[in-house]
């Protein structure tokens, strides 16, 4: 007992000294997140010019040398107003709304799905339960071959030669009670109407929460979260080293998709001057973003991929179109972005330390969780002292 004590006191400190190098490291992890969106902001400009100079002088060079100067100084004034505002919204506490905007959609669209899927059971168990409908009999045709007797049996009961009476000869099986249908178990349909009251209580507790939230400025389109995301999507970093390895994910993705609206904004503005060839649906970026559509070569912060059908109405409907347009990456930009991409190289390194952190961290909660039970085993089955014995 005494050395389940002090190991489970040894296991503790092991966990507070985590802890408190963890708080020795948020501070210098916060500072190069803080640097990475710094240095994106300065060069986001350039190439987000770089790739719409490509697309402008290498795909569609007849359609740029034809608008008339002023549209020029137009487009160019639009392209700086929208990195502008992006940039804006490139900061940590921005970048982190963005995240926790997400979380809450995410979670309050698996409620939803939650919700549908015991409506769709429930719905199922009511229609099994209903009767089947009495099939209909088959139309005459020309030829119908049949075992049954060609007339009613009651015909017959009056008296044919060599044919016995039917009201004289009972078949066993109609003096017994046809038996009832047996009625579905009750206990499935509890569970499920359970289950279906509980979502529905849920997502009406989650309502005010997602209908009070207001959607990102640059989104154009609709966008896996578990309801404690929604804690972990704060601004300021988690102390638990397990909590700020999630939050480093929400903030990647959130940033991603901070890109990914720019993206789509410059498209429909290029797509207005007839500098695009196609504006690319919002899911489909997402899949290309997620590697779930293959994308072919192109230079950096342009998205070339081939669609199975045309956009050109003159075109045969079989010839496959290859699309240009501009989707603004991480890695493409620390490509082109020399101090960018060294940011990154330490961020790398904060999150391999991170991750070795989170994985010792989990290690000792394991071990202190094992011996609180073992101790609580050992109190639960220590033999109760006889109070008699103790007097003598």
């Amino acid at each position: 007992m005494d050395s389940n004590v002090r190991s489970l006191d040894e296991a503790k400190a092991q966990l507070l000294s985590l802890l408190e190098q963890q708080e020795e490291f948020t501070p210098a992890l916060y500072r190069d997140l803080a640097l990475y969106l710094q240095v994106l902001r300065d060069g986001l400009l350039h190439s987000v010019q770089q790739a719409c100079f490509h697309l402008a002088t290498q795909v569609v060079p007849e359609r740029y040398n034809q608008l008339p100067p002023e549209r020029r100084e137009t487009f160019q004034r639009r392209l700086q107003s929208l990195v502008k505002r992006s940039c804006s919204l490139l900061t940590v506490e921005q970048v982190m709304g963005l995240a926790a905007q997400q979380a809450r959609k995410q979670e309050s669209r698996q409620l939803q799905e939650q919700q549908k899927i015991l409506q769709t059971m429930l719905e199922g168990r009511e229609a099994a339960d209903e009767p089947a409908p009495l099939e209909a009999s088959p139309e005459p045709q020309s030829v119908n071959l049949s075992l049954d007797l060609p007339l009613a049996a009651e015909l017959f009961d009056s008296g044919v030669p060599g044919l016995p009476s039917l009201s004289q000869q009972q078949r066993p099986s109609e003096e017994t009670t046809p038996p009832q249908e047996s009625a579905p178990p009750e206990g499935e349909l509890e569970l499920l109407q359970s289950l279906f009251t509980m979502a529905s209580e849920t997502l009406s507790a989650a309502a005010p929460d997602s209908s009070d939230e207001e959607d990102d400025g640059e989104t154009s389109g609709g966008s896996p979260f578990a309801s404690a995301s929604v804690e972990v999507t704060r601004s300021q970093l988690p102390k638990d080293p397990l909590l700020q390895v999630r939050w480093w994910v929400h903030f990647d993705r959130a940033l991603r998709r901070r890109l990914r609206n720019l993206s789509h904004a410059i498209n429909v503005e290029m797509m207005r001057v007839g500098l695009a060839q196609g504006l690319l649906p919002l899911n489909l970026l997402d899949a290309v973003l997620d590697g779930q559509v293959e994308a072919l070569p192109a230079p950096a912060n342009v998205l070339r991929m081939t669609l199975p059908l045309s956009l050109n109405p003159v075109a045969p409907a079989s010839d496959p179109t290859e699309v240009l347009t501009l989707l603004l990456r991480s890695g493409d930009l620390e490509f082109e972005q020399p101090r960018l991409r060294t940011c990154r190289q330490r961020l790398e390194q904060r999150r391999r330390t991170l991750r070795t952190m989170a994985k010792r961290y989990r290690t000792w909660q394991r071990r202190v969780s094992a011996l609180e039970a073992e101790q609580q085993w050992f109190q639960d089955s220590a033999p109760p002292q006889d109070p008699a014995a103790d007097r003598t």
